[in-house]
């Protein structure tokens, strides 16, 4: 009997999860290659799914179009900016792969969260982009030698990495320091 209640239990609640999120829409908008803006709404689904495609129905229509990285230069929803990015992970390879990253703030360099899937489990890797040029992923094991190269352009920064000023941790108020150096430069 108690085994019983609990699989009724256990069924029910993957039964809601799975129609709850089957349902779910939020409203967004897709930049066309082209650069045009349609609005509508995008199917909120997961992570791993939203890195290789999206579903959305434009306003005023009941047709579901489902796109790729690369069909579209990215989408918004959900308060997210994701763009078209091609994933490189193996350097041997003389090709990559297109997904969607979040980017994660503006400016001359840009951080990029991308959800990766290997078999069961899922991970986050963080990406920065100096203004279009490469991603670069981020190597939390040899942080403060990565980042000293990576800002080198900027004496003051490069120095506040060296002396442990900045750790793994800031490494976005890192970038908007750049940043803002940066578009002052000028």
């Amino acid at each position: 009997m108690k085994l019983r209640f609990v699989c009724v239990i256990f069924f029910t609640c993957v039964f809601y999860s799975l129609s709850f999120c089957q349902l779910t829409w939020v409203d967004g908008y897709v930049v066309t290659n082209p650069g045009d803006t349609l609005y509508g709404k995008i199917k909120f689904t997961t992570p791993a799914q939203r890195s290789a495609k999206i579903i959305f129905e434009g306003k005023g229509t009941d047709e579901k179009i489902k796109y790729k990285p690369f069909q579209i230069k990215g989408f918004f929803m959900d308060k997210r900016v994701y763009e078209s990015k091609i994933y490189d992970f193996d350097p041997s390879l003389t090709y990559g792969f297109g997904v969607f990253m979040e980017r994660m703030n503006i400016g001359t360099v840009q951080v990029y969260q991308y959800w990766n899937t290997d078999k069961e489990r899922g991970f986050t890797q963080t990406f920065i982009e100096n203004d279009g040029d490469y991603l670069l992923e981020i190597d939390y094991l040899n942080f403060k030698k990565q980042m000293t190269r990576y800002f080198e352009e900027f004496p003051q920064l490069q120095s506040k990495i060296k002396r442990g000023e900045f750790r793994k941790r800031d490494l976005m108020a890192m970038v908007s320091e750049f940043n803002e150096w940066k578009s002052n430069e000028w």
